[in-house]
Formats: structure tokens, sequence, C-alpha cells
């Protein structure tokens, strides 16, 4: 039976952790994807139908091509392989997929070393054994001293990140604040660099400005729109963020938060093509990333190309599902109000019958919310349903101040 730590090709592989590393650094894929690699590294070499792998990896649940081809193409995209020149997943031509690249187990590799050690390297053994120990008592002797420190810095973080999240003036600059802390301490602490970067970017897209002033903006749209961004104090309080979600991303390559940061940043000063390439490095890194789907998302609406924008709320909406227990004060904000963006691309579009699904949607989540109940009730009334609407608006009135 397939263990949980592989080696496939030139990728370590952790299942349990849904990690992936490599020479590109480390990369977590999202457990689907992790469920799709360990069932190609199980059969190593055979053609596994879609057939097959839908069932492996959705069961009984009934899904289209589209999704299974997005799966497929996630991981991909995480090895670095390439369709068309495929070092690890090839496409079979009307059969389905297989893996062409090497499998090992630690079983298999500690096989292979210890008949190596068995020809002569016994000696050598031992000493490496002393050597480890002593210095596993060095580590136990003198790393101590530095544990409350990391933790001290850890919280820090934990807590910029938790006001960032409030988008309000106060707790951008407190978050401000915090990141600096951190970095006062050690000024190549990626994560806080890339804090630091997004904080000072939403400083400049929301609450800065004399547009802005006793009103806060909503959107990077907006600040755009208003021609402030382009002013001498704007560019050079983001020529800072990049500087500094740059030097993050060359610091850690495979934190998908630092090319966020670089994304927005770049993003803010106009780069949109610059911006996109750093949103998807992040999503390679980490492919359910929804605040990266978000904002690419905007992007491709301020690039002019709405078709491209919608389908990343619609997965932005799917991450937020998948990662609310573990993140709810970071997600609650977003998550209704990404699936009513949807909603209302999708009546735009002329498809009202899907604007209704994401009605609904929202609404088993978040019961009361007068935007999705006036959207729904508004659908009903056209659609001959006037007593579902009543009702539903009924039940908003009874419920909360709001009213249809």
């Amino acid at each position: 039976m397939l263990g949980k730590r592989v080696t496939i090709g030139e990728w370590l592989v952790d299942a349990t952790a849904n990690r992936i590393s490599g020479e590109a650094g480390e990369i977590e894929l999202e457990p689907r994807v992790m469920d799709l690699l360990m069932l190609f590294a199980g059969q190593p070499g055979e053609v596994i139908s879609k057939d097959e792998i839908a069932a492996a990896l959705w069961g009984e649940v009934h899904v289209n091509d589209d999704a299974l081809t997005r799966t497929v193409f996630k991981l991909r995209k995480a090895l670095g392989d390439d369709a068309r020149n495929a070092r690890y997943i090839a496409t079979v031509p009307k059969r389905g997929y297989r893996l062409v690249a090497e499998v090992s187990t630690p079983v298999d590799r500690l096989a292979a070393s210890a008949e190596s050690w068995r020809r002569g390297f016994g000696v050598m053994a031992v000493t490496l054994a002393v050597l480890f120990v002593a210095m596993l008592g060095w580590g136990l002797m003198f790393g101590e001293g530095s544990a409350p420190a990391n933790h001290a810095a850890s919280d820090r973080l934990a807590r910029a990140d938790g006001f960032y999240h409030q988008y309000t003036r106060a707790d951008n600059e407190a978050a401000l604040r915090l990141y600096e802390s951190v970095l006062d301490d050690d000024a190549d602490n990626a994560a806080a660099l890339a804090g630091l970067a997004n904080a000072l970017t939403q400083r400049l897209i929301r609450f800065q400005g004399s547009e802005s002033e006793g009103n806060v903006r909503s959107s990077l749209s907006q600040a755009l729109e208003e021609g402030w961004l382009e002013s001498e104090a704007a560019r050079a309080g983001l020529e800072r963020a990049v500087a500094m979600a740059r030097r993050a991303t060359e610091l850690d390559p495979s934190h998908a938060r630092a090319w966020r940061a670089l994304g927005l940043a770049v993003s803010a000063a106009g780069e949109f093509s610059w911006a996109e390439r750093s949103y998807e490095r992040a999503l390679v890194i980490d492919p359910d990333d929804w605040g990266t789907m978000i904002n690419l998302s905007g992007l491709h609406r301020l690039m002019g190309q709405p078709e491209r924008s919608t389908p990343y709320l619609e997965q932005a909406w799917i991450s937020m599902e998948r990662r609310y227990a573990r993140d709810p004060v970071e997600i609650r904000p977003w998550h209704s109000s990404v699936g009513l963006s949807v909603a209302e691309a999708k009546l735009a579009d002329g498809a009202p019958e899907e604007a209704e699904l994401w009605y609904r949607r929202v609404l088993t989540l978040d019961p009361f919310n007068a935007r999705a109940v006036r959207g729904l009730a508004a659908l009903l009334e056209q659609s001959g349903n006037a007593a579902d609407a009543a009702a539903l608006c009924d039940g908003l009135a009874r419920s909360t101040d709001a009213t249809c």
C-alpha cells in the first residue's frame, strides 16, 4: 500500500500535510488535487480513465469534465508540468491520464541506502550518528533562547493579520505598526514584509487622498478612477509597497501571500500584466487562496475582461466554504458579498436561473442578508411567484430592520 510520503519525480510529497516540496520551494495543494496526485502515484505508468478519477475524487457526486480537467490543470501547474511535453501527467487521448514520472517511497530509499552502507560505510554511519547526537544536544542547550522570540513574532504577525482583515482605517494602522515591530526585530521576515506591503497598499487605495476624506473607498477601481494613485505621494507609497513585496518573494518564493501582496501593489500602480503573473504564481503555490481569486476577478474587470472575472469569484466562494471552519473571522466579511457578486454577474449576463441559485446559496448560509433577499424576491416576482417573494420580504422585515 502506498504511504503518505513519497517522491514523485523531483518532488517530495507529504499527502498528510497536502504539501509538495522541491527546487521551486514548498507548495500547498488543495485536498482534492493531492488526492489526484496520490491516485496517480498509486498506479504509476498506468492509464487511469476519467470515470475512475471522478469516482475516486468525487464518489457518487456527478461532476462534469470541466471540474475534472480543472483539477488536472491545477496539479500540472503545481508540478510545473506542460501537457504538451509532459514530465509528470500525460494525457492519453480518449482514454484518460497516466503518471510518467518515477515514484519512490521512503522504504525504497532506505533499502538502497542500507545496501550502500553495507558495502563499507559502517564507520561513517557511526561517526555521523555521534555528530547528530552532539548537534541535537547543542540545539537543546542553546536553541531554547530563540523559541520565545519566535513565538512572540508569530503572535504579533497573527494579531497584525487580524487587524488588517477588518479593513477600517484604525485597524489598518494598527496592522502597520505591528508588522513594523516584527521587522524591527527581524528585517528579513517575509510574512511581515508581505503584510506591511499589503497594509501600505490598502492605506493608499482605501484611506488616503483628498476624495477619501470622511469616506472609505471600497475598491481599487474607485481609487484609479479618482486619479489619486497617479499623484506623487501615492506613487512614492506604492514604490515602497512594491519593494517590500518583491523582497518578501525573494526571501520566500513559496509564500503565497507575498505574491498576492506584490500583485495588489503593482495593480494599484497600473502594472496589470505584472499583477496577473504575480497572482497566478500565488495560486500555483496555494490553489485554494480565495483572496487571490477575488483580486484576480477585480483585475480582469479593470482589464476589460468580465468573462474571466466571474469564474474566479465562483472558485473563491467554493474555496471559502472549504476554509471557513479554519478562518471564519477572515472569511465571514467576504463570503456573502462574493456570492452576491456572482449572482448579479449572472443576472447581467442574462442567466436569471443561475442568478437565483446563487442568491439561494447565499441565503442558505446568511439567512437574512438583505441584498440577497431583495435580489431573489425581485426574480421571484418576475417569474410570477409573488407569494414566495412576499414571504421572503416579510421574513426579512420581521427578523431585521431592513425591508424589501
